[in-house]
């Protein structure tokens, strides 16, 4: 027997301190079977993370998709038809939708939810009725909240059930196991839930006196006038969403004209704006009542900029990302690179002393023979350069006349020209003429009897930049922004009504929107006495070669006052 051999050929024991034999210590890597057995003990725990990460990837992936699906829940508020659509989010907030005019948004919870409201359309009868009703209001104090409630419930209930059939069929099919499946389905259940509890817990009411606002209410007050100085007047979040309601039915009562009585599908319609002034929140407008009414055309006549400095150029780019035609003339405040930069717009047509077709119309138009970019032409030189207007407006007609011969039966339709002031060369020449340049808006019909149509509408920017924000300043109100729709005849390419909609300016909420339909007796063209284009009027200097323009160098610049000046009954001009 070897020397440190055990008799009994056990281990040996260890010594009296506890540590083991020489032998024994020699073996603290176990036998080759206990290596591997840990070695698969290791690879399974590893297996069993990778197939359970794996399974958690492929379940929410399931559960997003499924609840990408997942339907609005209609609802009826009062008047309102509206639908509730409850969502995950990486922003926790509640957003009322209201078309044409933007959105609105509170930060009511905690929850990565995001709660969305979308006004779909208003019952006018059940809208009048709640403002003539001593107990309309009281009704929707007592409904509303549960009905709004009850939609987002169901709402959240729909999110459940479509995330666990996403969820159970995404992990049923990549994996082939019915159980893991069901698993992957209920944890979905359990998330949702456990979002929507924590949504509830969370909601607080009072964020409905903090809003936030995007689209046309950007910088305008809350539409149910609710600030800090009026939350004191309601009560409770009932009383909150009672005149809520109200106040977007008012809205929407606003419009109830726009359908009546005319033949959608046989209508051309154009929105006519002038004078944004630099103010991006006349896209927005654009932009919204391009979405509400369908639009078939946009045209500017002018000062869209106020300086033309290169940032103000910048903000053009916004015509290019409407979906709409969008047809502009030059204003005084606009030079030669902001009309290069529309044009360059997909969408753009710069007008230069010619006639183009869009969206079935023949429209004709010129730029302002003024540039008043470097001068405050509110402040001086307002009559300086009304020879110049004068003369554009002769050229014009002139235009359109030729036109008209080479095309006796497809004649102009209407013609854009910045300042209404200086009317002659235009008057019997064409049907219709549309303007800006004054900051009010105002309807000639048949003027100076020459059968023209003169529309004039005042400015879509509340004159942002040229004196628009004085008033606020003053503490007075500020512009209206101001548009309007124009209704042809697809046929026979006559107006047969036209809208004209105002909206509050910078910091207030208000719309409202007019009809007025035409005459249907259409009077004859007819060029008044003594108003066929002078011999000499116009300039050899001034003349506007087709689609080229004049050289902001070889335009009018008022320099001096010249009396006399425009009173304020006037409206102004920029």
């Amino acid at each position: 027997m070897s020397q440190g051999a055990h008799p009994s050929g056990h281990d040996p024991a260890p010594d009296v301190d506890g540590s083991p034999t020489l032998d024994a210590a020699a073996d603290t890597s176990g036998p080759p079977e206990e290596t591997r057995r840990r070695h698969r003990m290791s690879r399974r725990r590893r297996a069993r993370l990778w197939q359970l990460s794996s399974t958690v990837v492929v379940a929410v992936l399931g559960a997003v998709v499924g609840v990408l699906l997942v339907p609005a829940t209609p609802v009826e508020v009062g008047p309102l038809t509206a639908s509730v659509h409850v969502r995950p989010s990486l922003t926790s907030e509640t957003v009322l939708l209201l078309p044409p005019v933007g959105q609105v948004a509170f930060d009511t919870h905690t929850a990565p939810v995001r709660i969305e409201a979308r006004v779909r359309g208003v019952d006018i009868d059940k809208a009048e009725a709640l403002f003539y009703s001593d107990s309309g209001f009281t009704e929707l104090q007592e409904t509303a909240p549960e009905r709004i409630t009850s939609a987002a419930a169901t709402n959240v209930a729909l999110n459940a059930l479509f995330a666990a059939v996403g969820a159970g069929l995404a992990v049923g099919m990549t994996y082939r196991r019915v159980r893991r499946a069901v698993v992957a389905g209920g944890s979905a259940v359990a998330v949702v839930g456990a979002f929507a509890v924590l949504t509830s817990v969370t909601f607080d009411a009072k964020a409905l006196t903090q809003p936030q606002f995007e689209g046309l209410l950007s910088q305008a007050a809350y539409i149910a006038d609710l600030g800090d100085s009026t939350a004191q007047d309601y009560a409770n979040y009932r009383d909150t969403l009672a005149e809520f309601v109200g106040q977007v039915s008012a809205l929407y009562i606003a419009a109830d004209s726009l359908p009546v009585g005319l033949d959608q599908e046989n209508v051309i319609t154009v929105l006519h704006v002038s004078d944004i002034h630099d103010n991006p929140q006349a896209y927005d407008v654009i932009e919204q009542l391009e979405t509400q009414f369908a639009i078939d055309l946009v045209i500017d006549t002018g000062d869209i900029v106020s300086w033309g400095t290169p940032l103000e150029n910048e903000l053009l780019h916004a015509i290019g990302r409407l979906d709409v035609p969008y047809v502009y003339v030059s204003g005084n405040h606009d030079g030669a690179t902001a009309a290069r930069t529309i044009e360059a717009q997909p969408n753009a047509t710069v007008l230069d002393n010619e006639v183009v077709e869009v969206a079935g119309l023949r429209i004709a138009g010129i730029g302002d023979p003024r540039f008043a970019a470097d001068d405050d032409s509110d402040a001086g030189g307002w009559r300086e350069g009304d020879a110049a207007v004068a003369a554009a407006a002769f050229q014009l007609g002139d235009t359109i006349t030729a036109y008209d011969e080479a095309n006796p039966d497809a004649p102009v339709d209407l013609a854009l020209f910045h300042d209404p002031t200086q009317p002659e060369g235009l008057e019997g020449r064409v049907p219709m003429v549309l303007s800006g340049h004054m900051h009010t808006s105002k309807v000639e019909l048949n003027r100076d009897g020459s059968g023209t149509d003169w529309l004039t509408v005042g400015s879509t920017g509340g004159a942002l930049a040229s004196g628009g924000v004085a008033p606020v300043l003053q503490g007075e109100d500020p512009l209206d922004l101001t548009a309007r729709m124009l209704y042809f005849d697809r046929d026979t390419r006559r107006l047969v009504a036209y809208d004209d909609i105002t909206m509050g300016g910078l910091g207030l909420v208000s719309v409202s929107i007019h009809r007025t339909q035409m005459p249907t007796e259409v009077p004859e063209l007819e060029v008044p006495e003594g108003a066929e284009t002078p011999e000499g009027t116009i300039p050899p200097e001034q003349e506007v070669a087709p689609g080229e323009g004049l050289p902001d160098e070889d335009r009018v610049t008022p320099t001096d006052p010249v009396s006399p000046l425009p009173s304020p009954s006037d409206g102004g001009e920029g």
